[in-house]
C-alpha cells in the first residue's frame, strides 16, 4: 500500500511538472513565432510614427535587435562575416530564442511557485514571492549593465590586439550572437548573488555570520564562475565578470544584516509584554 501511494503521488508530480512545462511552452513558442515571423514596422499618421508588426521572416525582430547589438557592441570598423551558409539562420534563431526566453521569463516564474508551492511553508512561499520582483529587476540591470557599458569596451580591447597582430577587425556573426548570449546571461545571474543571500537569512537557512565569515570563498568562487561562464579565454573577461560579483556579494552581507537586525527587533517587539 504505502509503495503504491509513492507510486501515485511521483506520478502526480510528474504529471503537474509536464503540465507546467507545456504552459511555459506556449508562452516560449509563440513569442518565438512572433520574433522570426515579424518586423517591427513604423508607419506615419498626421506626423506621428506608429510601431507595428509587418510579416518579413528575412529582416525579423530578431535581425532588427541584432542589428542593434551590432551598432551599439561592436567598435567601428569590425565587420560581421557569414562564415557558413547558413550561419545567418543560426545566429537568427539564436537571437529569437534569447528574446522568446526573456519575454517568456514571467510565465517561467509563475509557473515554477506554482509548481513548488505545494512542498513549502506559507512563510517560506511568502520569502520567495517577496524576492521575485527583486531577481527580476536585478537579472535586468545586470544584462543591461553588460551590453550597454561593459561588452563595448571589451570588444574595443578585442580590437586594439586584433590589430596589433596585424589582423583584421572581422567576427563570425555566429561566434558574436554566442559570445554575448552567454556573456549577458552570465551577467544577470550574477547581479542575482544579494537575492539568494537575502532570502536564504529572511528563512533562517543561514544567518549574516556565515556570510561574513566566507567572504573568501566567495571571492574565490566568483573567479571561478568568471573563468568557466565568461565569454572568450582571457583572464581579463574573467576578471570583469568576477569583480561585480564580489562587489554584490559584500552588498548581500550589508542587506542581510539589516535583514536579520529587523527580524530579531520584530520578534523582541512581540515578545513584550502589553
Amino acid at each position: 500500500m504505502n509503495d503504491g501511494f509513492h507510486l501515485s503521488d511521483f506520478l502526480r508530480h510528474i504529471e503537474e511538472l509536464r503540465y507546467r512545462v507545456i504552459r511555459i511552452g506556449y508562452f516560449f513558442i509563440s513569442f518565438f513565432i512572433i520574433f522570426v515571423i515579424f518586423r517591427i514596422h513604423y508607419y506615419s499618421l498626421y506626423g506621428y510614427s506608429f510601431p507595428f508588426l509587418y510579416p518579413d521572416p528575412y529582416r525579423n525582430i530578431a535581425s532588427q535587435f541584432l542589428s542593434f547589438l551590432e551598432m551599439h557592441v561592436l567598435p567601428p570598423g569590425t565587420t560581421l562575416i557569414a562564415l557558413r551558409p547558413t550561419d545567418g539562420v543560426v545566429a537568427d534563431f539564436y537571437v529569437a530564442m534569447f528574446l522568446s526566453f526573456t519575454f517568456s521569463m514571467p510565465a517561467i516564474v509563475y509557473h515554477f511557485g506554482k509548481f513548488i508551492s505545494p512542498g513549502l511553508k506559507k512563510k517560506e512561499m511568502d520569502t520567495i514571492l517577496s524576492l521575485v520582483i527583486p531577481a527580476a529587476l536585478l537579472f535586468a540591470v545586470g544584462a543591461f549593465f553588460g551590453i550597454w557599458f561593459v561588452a563595448p569596451g571589451l570588444f574595443a580591447i578585442f580590437k586594439q590586439f586584433d590589430l596589433g597582430l596585424g589582423a583584421i577587425s572581422s567576427m563570425g556573426i555566429v561566434n558574436f550572437v554566442n559570445f554575448l548570449i552567454i556573456y549577458v546571461v552570465a551577467f544577470g545571474l550574477s547581479f542575482e548573488i544579494p537575492v539568494i543571500m537575502v532570502g536564504m537569512t529572511k528563512m533562517r537557512v543561514v544567518n549574516s555570520e556565515f556570510w561574513k565569515k566566507n567572504w573568501r570563498y566567495a571571492v574565490l568562487a566568483a573567479l571561478i564562475f568568471g573563468m568557466i561562464f565568461s565569454p572568450g579565454v582571457t583572464g581579463f573577461t574573467m576578471v570583469v565578470m568576477a569583480l561585480p560579483m564580489i562587489g554584490l556579494y559584500f552588498l548581500g552581507i550589508y542587506v542581510s544584516v539589516r535583514v536579520e537586525r529587523n527580524i530579531e527587533r520584530s520578534h523582541s517587539d512581540l515578545s513584550e509584554p502589553l
